[in-house]
C-alpha cells in the first residue's frame, strides 16, 4: 500500500461511523492535535473527541482528489475536497499526518475551508 492509500483510509476513517469510536480516535489524532473547522472555529483535540464521539447521526461525508505532499519522511499533507452526498457543503481540506516511532501514523492538524463557488 502506497502511502498516499494509507493516510486517505486513514483520513477516510474519519468520515464514518469510525469517528464516533472514541478509543480510535484517542489512538489517530496526535496528543497536541488541533484543528480549524470549515465555519472557522479552533479546536483542540479534547473538543473534537467530545464533539465527534457525542454526534446524534453519523454525517455522510464524500471525499474525493486526495493528492499527498511528503514534507520529512515522517511527516505528510494530504489535501481533498469533501462535500454532503447532494453536493452540498463542499470544503477543501488539509491534514498534516505525523508517524511516531513506533510506524503510527496519527492525525497531527486539520482544516476545513468552504469551497468557492465554480471552484
Amino acid at each position: 500500500m502506497t502511502l498516499l492509500e494509507q493516510l486517505t483510509e486513514l483520513e477516510c476513517s474519519l468520515h464514518n461511523v469510525r469517528r464516533k469510536d472514541g478509543e480510535w480516535l484517542e489512538k489517530i489524532l496526535h496528543h497536541e492535535f488541533r484543528e480549524i473547522t470549515r465555519s472557522g472555529v479552533w479546536v483542540s483535540r479534547t473538543e473534537t473527541i467530545e464533539a465527534l464521539t457525542h454526534e446524534d447521526a453519523t454525517t455522510l461525508i464524500q471525499s474525493s482528489d486526495f493528492q499527498l505532499i511528503s514534507l520529512k519522511e515522517n511527516v505528510a499533507l494530504l489535501h481533498y475536497r469533501t462535500s454532503s452526498p447532494d453536493g452540498s457543503r463542499r470544503a477543501l481540506r488539509t491534514s498534516c499526518w505525523i508517524c511516531g516511532d513506533d510506524g503510527q501514523w496519527q492525525l497531527r492538524f486539520h482544516q476545513g475551508t468552504p469551497e468557492a463557488d465554480g471552484a
